[in-house]
């Protein structure tokens, strides 16, 4: 006999934890029976810039009149490309005068963080700041002034966990800031320390794998703020373990293994039973594993 079960949101005990309770206080799962995933659908809502990630923070060295000065830069918690890290960094310009302004009113920054397509990488890219200002330039009320030489702002990055999001390895860039300077990054960047879901079950035994309670992996195949769709092409059963049970449990983990810290659990999970074989003796019936 088979069975169909629906969790949602209403199921959710922890952020990433769902709880399906038995009809009638308990189910019995025989010898030989299997579950798989039917579909799923779960909001992309974790972030990729966490204080847990501790990647939240890093430098921006700025020639000024009194010399070079180091300001430290520290993103909100959010789910940021490399687009929107650059922006963040503009607007850290903005607020703090490190900009100019062209004779076409656009607004001129010494320092650019971009993607490079043709490498699958990050490219920074510094510009000398100029020791006066330029014919046709105009230069916002809050400019912080001229150096007496000509130098590119740099980024310092403190600790590798920032640097693999762009790329780049803990130190600062361009080593050196005399002279105009693109900088390609040494790491593949990552993006994100998701980049795909593993599901458990407390009610799986599969003794070929480690964990033994993994139910389905999930690929993020959508982008943060919309929903990930997911339903396999072919029906993946999995063996469960037999015995009475008054629930069961779905948790999600990133690839590795840690707790995903979904922000939505405004989810829809289907999951199948195949409910077949014997039932087992009574001293044999298991307690749910959580």
């Amino acid at each position: 006999m088979a069975y169909n079960l629906i969790l949602n949101s209403s199921n959710a005990i922890t952020n990433n934890t769902y709880r399906y309770n038995f009809i009638n206080g308990s189910m019995t799962i025989l010898d030989e029976a299997e579950i798989c995933i039917s579909q799923i659908q779960i909001p992309y809502s974790w972030f990729n810039i966490t204080t847990a990630y501790n990647n939240r923070t890093f430098q921006l060295l700025f020639p000024t009149p009194l010399g070079t000065i180091t300001s430290n830069i520290t993103l909100n918690e959010g789910f940021f490309s490399v687009t929107d890290i650059n922006a963040y960094i503009q607007q850290f310009c903005i607020t703090n005068g490190f900009y100019l302004i062209n004779s076409s009113g656009q607004y001129v920054y010494y320092l650019t963080l971009l993607y490079n397509i043709n490498t699958y990488g990050v490219q920074l890219i510094t510009t000398l700041v100029p020791t006066s200002l330029p014919s046709g330039y105009t230069q916002p009320s809050n400019w912080i002034g001229y150096y007496s030489t000509s130098l590119c702002p740099q980024l310092l990055i403190l600790n590798n966990n920032f640097g693999k999001v762009i790329g780049f390895n803990q130190g600062t860039y361009p080593s050196v800031n005399t002279s105009n300077a693109s900088t390609l990054n040494q790491i593949i960047p990552i993006g994100s320390n998701v980049n795909s879901l593993i599901i458990r079950c407390s009610l799986v035994d599969n003794p070929c794998g480690v964990p033994t309670d993994i139910l389905d992996t999930l690929p993020i195949t959508s982008s943060f703020g919309t929903n990930i769709n997911y339903q396999p092409t072919a029906l993946k059963w999995i063996k469960m373990s037999p015995g009475i049970y008054q629930y069961l449990i779905i948790y999600f983990l990133d690839q590795n293994y840690n707790s995903l810290a979904m922000l939505d659990t405004n989810v829809t999970i289907s999951l199948l039973i195949r409910n077949k074989g014997k039932e087992v003796p009574i001293f044999q019936k298991l307690n749910v594993r959580i």
